[in-house]
């Protein structure tokens, strides 16, 4: 029973994202799939210098001002 808990929570999550990335996109006036690129190609710029925490990466886009705004959760070596 606790795994059909946890699966419906991850699908919650997954769903909640997808609209999140959907929202974000439209603000933009650029497609999702243009939106993932997006957070993939920075996430993997990034990663070239720094070790990330890519499970805590948040990408948000507010309308008024226009501001992209992306916070990526950085790990020291020794974790």
């Amino acid at each position: 029973m606790k795994s059909s808990l946890s699966s419906k929570g991850r699908s919650a999550g997954y769903a909640r994202d997808r609209m999140k990335t959907l929202l974000v996109s439209e603000r933009i006036g650029c497609s999702p799939q243009m939106m993932k690129m997006l957070r993939n190609d920075l996430i993997h710029t990034v990663k070239k210098y720094i070790t990330v925490d890519e499970k805590n990466i948040c990408i948000s886009v507010t309308q008024e001002p226009l501001i992209f705004h992306a916070d990526i959760p950085v790990r020291s070596d020794k974790e």
